[in-house]
């Protein structure tokens, strides 16, 4: 098996700041380090705005699983700032890791 790279590619609300949202994700930090199956996440921001999530999962399964708890958890937290429509997830097999 696998690990699985989940990516969520999504803009802030035109109203909302790279500060609103990183406050935000402190929620999200402290509920994804309890999840079974997570092995690690990083956030960035690209210079127009558009933010990637990347998250490394032990399998498609955990990915899944915490995606569904997710919704309900957390979402709630993020979904005041995140343009709806902008948000796209999608997971991959990660074929090749490398730590520096």
């Amino acid at each position: 098996m696998s690990d699985t790279i989940e990516l969520v590619r999504f803009r802030l609300k035109q109203d909302k700041t790279a500060a609103d949202w990183l406050k935000a994700n402190e929620k999200i930090n402290d509920w994804i380090k309890l999840q079974p199956g997570f092995r690690f996440r990083s956030l960035s921001e690209t210079d127009d705005g558009e933010w990637i999530d990347m998250v490394y999962w032990e399998s498609l399964d955990a990915a899944r699983t915490a995606g569904a708890k997710f919704g309900d958890e957390v979402a709630p937290t993020c979904e005041p700032l995140i343009e709806i429509g902008s948000l796209v997830v999608s997971h991959s097999k990660a074929h090749v890791m490398q730590r520096g």
